[in-house]
């Protein structure tokens, strides 16, 4: 069954947007995670995923998000989050996440972010 895809748009400057649609659990966990070793594996260096979309995150999509996390950094990635329900950012704050990540209100700002820092 393929409902769940993760869709990705290159950005330019080495920047891809990753979109996390739907319910985050182990089967879209491991989608994004392959989404974003690929474009880390084609030179990508800046990830933005955007979670507009996303309706739920359970424990084990929050431990591909820390794995894809500790992936970007040991490439010397940046990694950022765009479009988060509130509920969601409470949540990377919670478990610590947002310490290694950036946080943005919309994808615009994100880009607009890696287009003057990265």
């Amino acid at each position: 069954m393929s409902y769940l895809t993760v869709k990705t748009r290159e950005a330019g400057g080495g920047v891809s947007v990753v979109y996390v649609n739907g319910y985050l659990n182990n089967l879209l966990g491991e989608q994004v995670e392959h989404a974003v070793w690929d474009l880390l594996e084609a030179g990508q260096h800046g990830i933005v995923l955007e979670f507009g979309e996303t309706r739920l995150i359970n424990s084990i999509g929050i431990s591909f998000l820390i794995g894809i996390v500790e992936r970007m950094r040991e490439r010397n990635g940046t990694l950022a989050f765009c479009s988060l329900a509130r509920i969601h950012r409470e949540l990377f704050q919670v478990t610590g996440v947002s310490r290694y990540i950036r946080i943005f209100d919309s994808e615009a700002e994100a880009l607009a972010f890696f287009a003057q820092n990265v």
